[in-house]
Protein backbone atom coordinates (compact mmCIF):
# COMPACT_ATOMS: atom_id res chain seq x y z
CA UNK A 1 0.00 0.00 0.00
CA UNK A 2 1.21 3.49 -0.78
CA UNK A 3 2.35 5.09 2.50
CA UNK A 4 1.65 8.60 1.18
CA UNK A 5 -2.10 9.11 1.62
CA UNK A 6 -4.33 11.72 -0.02
CA UNK A 7 -6.33 13.81 2.51
CA UNK A 8 -9.67 14.95 1.11
CA UNK A 9 -11.53 16.42 4.11
CA UNK A 10 -10.80 18.22 7.38
CA UNK A 11 -13.54 19.46 9.71
CA UNK A 12 -14.16 20.40 13.33
CA UNK A 13 -17.44 20.87 15.20
CA UNK A 14 -17.08 23.25 18.13
CA UNK A 15 -20.06 23.01 20.47
CA UNK A 16 -21.15 25.83 22.77
CA UNK A 17 -24.13 26.77 24.91
CA UNK A 18 -27.13 27.64 22.67
CA UNK A 19 -27.36 31.28 21.67
CA UNK A 20 -28.94 33.44 19.00
CA UNK A 21 -26.56 34.78 16.38
CA UNK A 22 -27.22 38.33 15.17
CA UNK A 23 -26.47 39.03 11.51
CA UNK A 24 -24.72 42.38 12.14
CA UNK A 25 -22.37 40.66 14.58
CA UNK A 26 -21.56 37.96 12.04
CA UNK A 27 -21.09 40.56 9.31
CA UNK A 28 -18.48 42.32 11.45
CA UNK A 29 -16.85 38.98 12.22
CA UNK A 30 -16.68 38.24 8.49
CA UNK A 31 -14.95 41.57 7.89
CA UNK A 32 -12.50 40.99 10.75
CA UNK A 33 -11.58 37.55 9.42
CA UNK A 34 -11.14 38.99 5.92
CA UNK A 35 -8.18 40.95 7.32
CA UNK A 36 -6.47 37.72 8.43
CA UNK A 37 -4.63 35.72 5.81
CA UNK A 38 -5.16 32.45 7.66
CA UNK A 39 -8.94 32.74 8.02
CA UNK A 40 -10.35 34.94 5.25
CA UNK A 41 -13.49 33.81 3.36
CA UNK A 42 -14.78 35.09 0.02
CA UNK A 43 -18.57 34.97 0.51
CA UNK A 44 -21.40 34.82 3.04
CA UNK A 45 -24.83 33.21 3.07
CA UNK A 46 -27.36 34.56 5.58
CA UNK A 47 -30.45 33.35 3.67
CA UNK A 48 -31.42 30.52 6.07
CA UNK A 49 -32.45 31.70 9.58
CA UNK A 50 -30.33 30.08 12.29
CA UNK A 51 -27.89 28.66 9.72
CA UNK A 52 -25.32 31.22 8.62
CA UNK A 53 -22.10 30.54 6.78
CA UNK A 54 -18.92 32.04 5.44
CA UNK A 55 -17.38 30.18 2.51
CA UNK A 56 -14.78 30.16 -0.24
CA UNK A 57 -14.54 28.08 -3.40
CA UNK A 58 -11.19 27.32 -4.99
CA UNK A 59 -10.69 25.38 -8.18
CA UNK A 60 -13.25 22.88 -9.42
CA UNK A 61 -14.16 21.16 -6.14
CA UNK A 62 -12.61 22.71 -3.03
CA UNK A 63 -15.06 24.29 -0.60
CA UNK A 64 -13.96 26.01 2.59
CA UNK A 65 -16.77 26.71 5.07
CA UNK A 66 -17.38 28.26 8.47
CA UNK A 67 -20.95 27.39 9.47
CA UNK A 68 -22.81 28.91 12.43
CA UNK A 69 -25.64 26.97 14.11
CA UNK A 70 -27.44 27.84 17.38
CA UNK A 71 -25.30 25.47 19.49
CA UNK A 72 -22.07 25.08 17.49
CA UNK A 73 -19.92 26.33 14.70
CA UNK A 74 -18.30 24.08 12.13
CA UNK A 75 -15.12 24.63 10.13
CA UNK A 76 -14.69 22.36 7.11
CA UNK A 77 -12.46 21.89 4.08
CA UNK A 78 -13.91 19.67 1.34
CA UNK A 79 -11.55 18.21 -1.27
CA UNK A 80 -8.72 19.87 0.56
CA UNK A 81 -5.95 21.69 -1.27
CA UNK A 82 -4.13 22.89 1.85
CA UNK A 83 -1.97 20.99 4.37
CA UNK A 84 -3.34 20.12 7.80
CA UNK A 85 -1.06 22.74 9.39
CA UNK A 86 -2.76 25.51 7.38
CA UNK A 87 -6.21 24.22 8.36
CA UNK A 88 -5.25 24.17 12.04
CA UNK A 89 -3.98 27.76 11.81
CA UNK A 90 -7.31 28.75 10.25
CA UNK A 91 -9.18 26.81 12.93
CA UNK A 92 -7.46 28.54 15.82
CA UNK A 93 -7.72 31.99 14.22
CA UNK A 94 -11.38 31.72 13.18
CA UNK A 95 -12.55 29.96 16.34
CA UNK A 96 -10.86 32.51 18.59
CA UNK A 97 -12.40 35.48 16.76
CA UNK A 98 -15.81 33.77 16.69
CA UNK A 99 -15.76 33.09 20.43
CA UNK A 100 -14.86 36.71 21.12
CA UNK A 101 -17.52 38.11 18.77
CA UNK A 102 -20.31 35.83 20.02
CA UNK A 103 -19.43 36.05 23.72
CA UNK A 104 -18.60 32.35 24.00
CA UNK A 105 -16.30 31.72 26.95
CA UNK A 106 -15.71 28.00 26.52
CA UNK A 107 -16.47 24.99 24.34
CA UNK A 108 -17.89 22.06 26.35
CA UNK A 109 -17.22 19.52 23.59
CA UNK A 110 -15.83 19.25 20.08
CA UNK A 111 -15.20 16.80 17.27
CA UNK A 112 -12.39 16.49 14.75
CA UNK A 113 -12.84 14.63 11.44
CA UNK A 114 -10.32 13.65 8.81
CA UNK A 115 -11.01 11.76 5.59
CA UNK A 116 -8.21 10.45 3.42
CA UNK A 117 -7.45 7.73 0.88
CA UNK A 118 -4.68 5.18 0.38
CA UNK A 119 -3.82 3.68 -3.01
CA UNK A 120 -3.40 -0.10 -3.11
CA UNK A 121 -0.25 -1.68 -4.53
CA UNK A 122 -1.26 -5.30 -5.20
CA UNK A 123 -5.01 -4.95 -5.78
CA UNK A 124 -6.94 -3.21 -8.54
CA UNK A 125 -10.28 -3.21 -6.69
CA UNK A 126 -10.64 -1.91 -3.12
CA UNK A 127 -13.96 -3.75 -2.70
CA UNK A 128 -12.28 -7.08 -3.42
CA UNK A 129 -9.38 -6.14 -1.15
CA UNK A 130 -11.56 -5.24 1.83
CA UNK A 131 -14.48 -7.65 1.52
CA UNK A 132 -12.84 -10.75 0.03
CA UNK A 133 -9.27 -10.48 1.27
CA UNK A 134 -9.38 -8.57 4.59
CA UNK A 135 -12.82 -9.74 5.76
CA UNK A 136 -12.67 -13.20 4.07
CA UNK A 137 -16.16 -12.85 2.57
CA UNK A 138 -15.39 -14.10 -0.95
CA UNK A 139 -18.43 -15.99 -2.30
CA UNK A 140 -20.45 -15.40 0.87
CA UNK A 141 -22.23 -12.12 0.10
CA UNK A 142 -23.76 -12.52 -3.37
CA UNK A 143 -25.88 -15.63 -2.56
CA UNK A 144 -27.69 -13.69 0.15
CA UNK A 145 -27.94 -10.16 -1.25
CA UNK A 146 -28.00 -10.94 -5.00
CA UNK A 147 -27.07 -7.38 -5.90
CA UNK A 148 -23.81 -5.74 -6.92
CA UNK A 149 -21.92 -3.96 -4.13
CA UNK A 150 -20.98 -0.34 -4.81
CA UNK A 151 -19.08 0.29 -1.54
CA UNK A 152 -18.03 -2.10 1.19
CA UNK A 153 -15.77 -2.07 4.20
CA UNK A 154 -15.45 -1.86 7.97
CA UNK A 155 -16.83 0.32 10.74
CA UNK A 156 -15.11 0.43 14.12
CA UNK A 157 -15.81 2.43 17.28
CA UNK A 158 -13.13 2.91 19.93
CA UNK A 159 -14.45 4.37 23.21
CA UNK A 160 -12.57 6.93 25.25
CA UNK A 161 -10.34 5.39 27.93
CA UNK A 162 -8.20 6.82 30.73
CA UNK A 163 -5.17 6.35 28.45
CA UNK A 164 -6.77 7.61 25.22
CA UNK A 165 -8.48 10.99 24.80
CA UNK A 166 -11.76 10.97 22.91
CA UNK A 167 -13.86 8.29 21.26
CA UNK A 168 -12.89 7.42 17.67
CA UNK A 169 -15.45 6.43 15.05
CA UNK A 170 -13.66 4.73 12.15
CA UNK A 171 -14.85 3.98 8.61
CA UNK A 172 -12.62 2.00 6.23
CA UNK A 173 -14.24 1.29 2.88
CA UNK A 174 -13.72 1.23 -0.86
CA UNK A 175 -13.54 4.71 -2.35
CA UNK A 176 -16.40 5.31 -4.74
CA UNK A 177 -14.40 7.84 -6.78
CA UNK A 178 -11.39 5.60 -7.46
CA UNK A 179 -11.47 1.82 -7.80
CA UNK A 180 -8.05 1.05 -6.31
CA UNK A 181 -8.15 3.44 -3.33
CA UNK A 182 -9.25 2.73 0.23
CA UNK A 183 -11.24 5.50 1.91
CA UNK A 184 -10.56 6.17 5.60
CA UNK A 185 -12.55 8.43 7.92
CA UNK A 186 -11.70 9.03 11.57
CA UNK A 187 -14.02 11.16 13.68
CA UNK A 188 -12.70 11.99 17.12
CA UNK A 189 -15.42 12.88 19.65
CA UNK A 190 -14.16 14.81 22.66
CA UNK A 191 -17.23 15.06 24.87
CA UNK A 192 -15.42 15.34 28.20
CA UNK A 193 -12.88 18.03 27.32
CA UNK A 194 -13.89 21.61 28.09
CA UNK A 195 -11.82 24.06 26.05
CA UNK A 196 -11.46 27.67 27.18
CA UNK A 197 -10.86 30.60 24.84
CA UNK A 198 -7.10 30.53 25.43
CA UNK A 199 -6.86 26.72 25.06
CA UNK A 200 -7.80 26.29 21.39
CA UNK A 201 -4.44 24.66 20.79
CA UNK A 202 -5.86 21.57 22.50
CA UNK A 203 -8.24 21.09 19.56
CA UNK A 204 -5.28 21.23 17.20
CA UNK A 205 -3.51 18.62 19.36
CA UNK A 206 -6.51 16.32 19.09
CA UNK A 207 -6.53 16.77 15.32
CA UNK A 208 -2.86 15.79 15.16
CA UNK A 209 -3.64 12.73 17.31
CA UNK A 210 -6.30 11.68 14.78
CA UNK A 211 -3.75 12.16 12.01
CA UNK A 212 -1.22 10.03 13.89
CA UNK A 213 -3.84 7.33 14.49
CA UNK A 214 -4.40 7.07 10.74
CA UNK A 215 -0.66 6.87 10.00
CA UNK A 216 0.36 4.76 12.98
CA UNK A 217 -2.59 2.36 13.35
CA UNK A 218 -4.91 2.23 10.34
CA UNK A 219 -2.21 2.27 7.66
CA UNK A 220 -0.16 -0.63 9.11
CA UNK A 221 -3.36 -2.62 9.73
CA UNK A 222 -4.34 -2.35 6.05
CA UNK A 223 -0.81 -2.59 4.71
CA UNK A 224 -0.31 -6.07 6.20
CA UNK A 225 -2.97 -7.36 3.76
CA UNK A 226 -1.77 -5.55 0.63
CA UNK A 227 0.79 -8.16 -0.38
CA UNK A 228 1.59 -10.10 -3.58
CA UNK A 229 -0.76 -13.00 -4.31
CA UNK A 230 1.93 -15.59 -3.60
CA UNK A 231 2.02 -14.39 0.03
CA UNK A 232 -1.75 -14.73 0.65
CA UNK A 233 -2.85 -17.37 3.13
Amino acid sequence: MQAEDRPIHFSAELLHLPCKHEVPVLQKLYFDLSQKREAAYDNTDFSVPGRFRFFSKRGAKNLSTLLFLPDRFVLAEEWVDIPLSDFLAKLEMAAGHAMDALGIGFLPAHTTTMRTTFALTHFDDARQFLLDHVCKQEGRLSPHFQRPIAVGGLRLVFPETPENRGAYNIIVESFRHSQNEVFVEVKGIFAQQRVMRDELGRIAENFRAVREFIAGSIFPFLDQYDTPEKDWL
